[in-house]
């Protein structure tokens, strides 16, 4: 008989409460404390397994879009034709076309190396001349255009403005320069032509326009040609005959003096300064002056008039030569 008074804990289940083989041990009387411990170690023991789920952070919900209004909705592009458009599109290619073609032609021919050619075979037309009867005027071919202009014109030693022909042909020997087959020496007189070519009219630079077409002659016979001296004026210089030289009288700049051809030092008398004089000879005009009498053997000329000058360069002047130009075109 179980004395309910001596339970320690009542069961749940009045069924079951003495089926159990912990309810028994619990009822179930001992004659000692020691055989009630063994009785409680003896009895199986069950392990509970505790799982423990990590919480989730709450997801937050996303943001409704706003619906798209019916004005919203991109319309399907259509294309028009636009023939206007297209017409200012050609117009500003033909507009950059013509740019280029002026900006080419506006630039000095010195610019580049083309013009300096062997034996002038890439001379252009800005400087073809041709003397008229009777040394009135001179026609040029320019740009296909017969231009007339009178000798005064020509003369760039006294005039405040340069010749359209004198400074084309200054242009073409400027070509020369920039290859390397004119060059210039100590003082150099050389800018002299480039003022020219850019169509300065500098006092006291200006080149009798004679000088500059005996230079195109040379260049054209020879592939290096060397000048030493032009016009003392620009450079200040007074040697030799002084300021009553062609180098400095009038303004100076009547005469040239070549001092290397194909890179032979000149002396007036060596076989490269008789092979220019021969050439020249035929195209100068009557009175012309040749340095150098006494430094080669006695020659047979037509227009040259010969004088004594140092042998170490040959020195041509027009300074009293009776045409305004060369018979070479």
């Amino acid at each position: 008989m179980v004395d309910v008074d001596q339970q320690s804990q009542l069961s749940d289940d009045p069924v079951s409460a003495f089926t159990t083989a912990e309810e028994l041990t619990a009822t179930q009387t001992f004659p000692s404390r020691r055989a009630r411990l063994e009785a409680e170690r003896s009895r199986p023991r069950t392990r509970e397994r505790v799982v423990v789920k990590p919480a989730r952070a709450e997801r937050r919900p996303k943001p409704e879009r706003p619906a798209r209004t019916a004005a919203a909705v991109r319309a399907p592009r259509v294309r028009t034709a636009r023939p206007e458009r297209r017409r200012w599109g050609v117009h500003a290619v033909v507009m950059v076309a013509l740019a280029a073609f002026f900006g080419t032609a506006a630039l000095p021919a010195y610019a580049t190396t083309g013009e300096g050619s062997t034996v002038g075979a890439a001379r252009t037309a800005l400087a073809v001349q041709t003397l008229t009867g009777g040394g009135v005027t001179q026609v040029v071919a320019r740009d296909g255009l017969d231009i007339q202009e009178s000798p005064q014109a020509l003369d760039s030693t006294m005039n405040t403005t340069v010749s359209p022909t004198v400074q084309a042909l200054a242009v073409q020997l400027m070509g020369a320069v920039a290859s390397g087959r004119l060059v210039g020496s100590v003082p150099n007189h050389i800018p002299e032509i480039a003022d020219l070519a850019e169509g300065h009219a500098v006092p006291g630079c200006g080149i009798d326009y004679r000088v500059l077409q005996a230079i195109s002659v040379a260049l054209d016979n020879f592939n290096q040609v060397g000048v030493s001296d032009i016009n003392r004026r620009c450079t200040g210089q007074i040697e030799g005959a002084g300021t009553d030289s062609a180098h400095y009288a009038d303004g100076g700049g009547h005469a040239v003096d070549f001092y290397l051809l194909n890179g032979s030092p000149l002396t007036g008398g060596d076989a490269k300064s008789v092979q220019l004089i021969k050439i020249l000879d035929p195209l100068v005009p009557d009175g012309t002056g040749l340095g150098q009498i006494g430094c080669r053997a006695s020659m047979d000329l037509s227009n040259f008039k010969p004088f004594d000058d140092t042998c170490n360069h040959l020195h041509i002047d027009f300074l009293k030569s009776d045409g305004p130009a060369l018979r070479y075109g």
